[in-house]
């Protein structure tokens, strides 16, 4: 019991480094500014963020590959948007080399705002997650119920924006609970709390600071290349420190566009585990 609990205590601090990379913008425009940060707080899997107005669906396709093993996990992704660019619906499987179906995740609108529907069938968990609105639209707050044979955890995250609808804080608390077979709570409750700063420069995110219960702090950077002949983004790389040392390094660059100049294909790689690369085809529908 104490493994598989250990590992999941983990969890939320492993996600941080599992850096979705995503151009998050703080813009002069508050419309605009709760659409990406309503897309960002989803937390996407596989979400690569461009400029999104105007796309009315969009279908990804992204194989992982382990350096030299020839084994790989396949990902469909069908993602649908509202005309302002505001992700409505999400649908994201993922296979795995012999074409079982191992993880899935499920956006949709409800009443109070967003629901995630997560089951994982690996770690043989179920969740879902609870977006819910304020009057402007924005997230405010999120709650996540994850189950599994043996426990329940529950994270509440808290989502604080300044005059300008830009998202600069996410302060999270969870509890987790031993369960018996029967459903019946064991063993001693645990918790534990986290805070993110988000930082921007040319209205762009360039920081995020993680400060945890434990006193652990780190942090994730960003950098972005663009073609200005073109006026577009050709490549986000960010990195996630912990203890001040560089633990987790990825580089995504934008490899084809359109005629708009929204990218068609695009490659990330993870450049601390020799050669994990994951590469997603976009295909996309306009209103």
């Amino acid at each position: 019991m104490q493994k598989p609990i250990l590992t999941f205590l983990l969890t939320p601090c492993l996600s941080l480094m599992s850096i979705n990379t995503m151009a998050l913008n703080c813009s002069g425009n508050p419309t605009q500014n709760t659409i990406e940060a309503n897309n960002y707080i989803f937390q996407i899997l596989d979400y690569i963020d461009s400029p999104i107005k105007g796309i009315k669906q969009e279908v990804r396709s992204s194989t992982t590959k382990l350096g030299s093993d020839l084994n790989s996990t396949t990902a469909k992704h069908i993602l649908t948007y509202d005309p302002n660019g505001l992700i409505t619906q999400s649908h994201y499987d993922l296979y795995s080399e012999k074409n079982i179906r191992i993880y899935s995740e499920h956006l949709h609108k409800n009443k109070s705002g967003w629901e995630n529907i997560i089951e994982d069938a690996e770690d043989k968990t179920n969740s879902i997650i609870q977006f819910n609105t304020d009057e402007q639209g924005k997230i405010v707050v999120s709650q996540q119920t994850k189950k599994a044979a043996d426990f329940i955890f529950v994270e509440t995250d808290n989502y604080m924006y300044d005059t300008n609808n830009c998202l600069i804080n996410k302060n999270v608390q969870w509890q987790l609970k031993e369960i018996d077979e029967n459903g019946q709570y064991i063993g001693t409750e645990q918790k534990g709390t986290s805070t993110y700063m988000f930082g921007y420069q040319e209205q762009q995110l360039a920081k995020v600071l993680y400060q945890f219960s434990n006193n652990m702090k780190n942090e994730s950077n960003f950098l972005y290349q663009y073609d200005n002949e073109h006026h577009r983004l050709t490549a986000i790389e960010s990195s996630y420190l912990s203890a001040g040392k560089e633990v987790v390094h990825y580089v995504t660059k934008f490899l084809t566009f359109n005629e708009k100049n929204d990218w068609l294909t695009a490659s990330k790689v993870k450049n601390n585990q020799g050669g994990k690369q994951t590469t997603v085809t976009r295909e996309v529908t306009y209103y």
